[in-house]
C-alpha cells in the first residue's frame, strides 16, 4: 500500500509531466498555426510589392529583407482605418522590415495587421527613411505610396561611452549596456506608457564604405510592440547613437534621464512625403 504522502508527490509529478507536455504542444501548435503562417505571408507580399524607385540609390539599397527583423502583436493597440477614419481595430499581427542588403538600414517598413469591429482586416503601413537619399515607394495595386524626402535618422556622438572593444562579442555586451541609459515614455489614448527595452537588437550590421565597425538597432516597446528604435554604431574609436520613429503617438525619449528626443503626435492625412509616414488598405483574411 503507497502512503498518503507518496501518492500525492506521484500525483503532483503526473499533473507536473501533464502541464509541460501541453504547454510544449501549444507552443508547437503556435508556431505552425495556419492563420499565422496566412498572416505572414499576407506582411511579406505586401513587403515585396512596394515598388522602390531612386536616382540617388542603387537596387540593392532598396532591396527588402526576405524576412522580418521583429514579428509581435498588440491586442491592447487599436489604430485608424482606411483613409483615417478611426476604428477600434485590434492589432492582431505585425513585422518590422528593413530595406537594403548590407550596412545600415536604408529604411525601415512596419506593417500591422487590425481586425476592426465588423470583422473586416486593415494592412497599416509604416514607413521610415534613414537616409538623405530621396526615393520612393509605391504599392503596384493599392493606393499606398511614400516620397522619402529626407532622414529620421539623426547620430550624435554618445557621452560617456567606453571605447569600442576589440571583439564582436564584447561589443555587443557594451552596447546592451548602453542601450539601458535610453528610456521612451508614450501617450496613447490619453494614458502614458513607459516603454521598455528589447535586450537582443532586432538588426546588426556593420559597412566599410560607411565606416561602421558595429552597428545594432534595439527597439524600445510597449510589450512587444516596438515604439522607438535606438542606433548605436562604432567605429574604431567612439560610439554614435540616433533616435527613430516608429510610432504616430507622442513619445520623449530620455538618455541618462535627460531628455533628448521629443516626437509630436503624427497625421498622415494628406501628406506622402517626409522620413516618416504611413498608409493602409483593406485585406482578405481567412477566418
Amino acid at each position: 500500500m503507497v502512503s498518503r504522502h507518496i501518492g500525492q508527490r506521484w500525483l503532483a509529478c503526473r499533473v507536473l509531466v501533464l502541464l509541460v507536455a501541453v504547454f510544449a504542444a501549444l507552443a508547437v501548435s503556435a508556431e505552425d498555426d495556419p492563420k499565422s503562417k496566412e498572416r505572414l505571408e499576407i506582411m511579406q507580399a505586401a513587403v515585396n510589392s512596394l515598388e522602390a524607385k531612386s536616382s540617388e540609390l542603387k537596387p540593392n539599397a532598396l532591396a527588402a529583407a526576405p524576412k522580418p527583423l521583429l514579428r509581435y502583436n498588440d491586442p491592447t493597440r487599436g489604430g485608424v482605418g482606411v483613409d483615417e477614419k478611426p476604428m477600434y481595430n485590434v492589432l492582431l499581427d505585425a513585422g518590422v522590415w528593413r530595406l537594403g542588403t548590407e550596412g545600415r538600414p536604408t529604411a525601415i517598413i512596419t506593417l500591422e495587421i487590425y481586425r476592426g469591429p465588423t470583422g473586416a482586416h486593415v494592412l497599416s503601413y509604416e514607413f521610415l527613411s534613414l537616409t538623405e537619399a530621396k526615393f520612393s515607394l509605391k504599392h503596384k495595386t493599392e493606393k499606398v505610396l511614400w516620397e522619402a524626402t529626407a532622414s529620421g535618422l539623426e547620430l550624435k556622438s554618445l557621452p560617456e561611452a567606453p571605447k569600442p572593444a576589440a571583439t564582436a562579442a564584447a561589443r555587443l555586451t557594451q552596447m546592451r549596456q548602453l542601450a539601458r541609459r535610453f528610456a521612451a515614455k508614450e501617450k496613447f489614448n490619453n494614458e502614458t506608457i513607459e516603454c521598455r527595452l528589447i535586450a537582443q537588437p532586432i538588426d546588426r550590421y556593420s559597412s566599410d564604405a560607411q565606416k561602421i565597425v558595429d552597428g545594432a538597432l534595439f527597439a524600445l516597446a510597449n510589450g512587444t510592440n516596438p515604439e522607438i528604435g535606438i542606433v548605436l554604431e562604432a567605429d574604431a574609436e567612439n560610439w554614435r547613437y540616433g533616435v527613430l520613429r516608429f510610432t504616430s503617438a507622442e513619445t520623449t525619449v530620455t538618455l541618462d534621464d535627460k531628455p533628448v528626443v521629443t516626437f509630436e503626435k503624427f497625421n498622415a492625412r494628406g501628406r506622402k512625403d517626409g522620413p516618416y509616414n504611413s498608409g493602409s488598405h483593406l485585406i482578405e483574411l481567412g477566418k
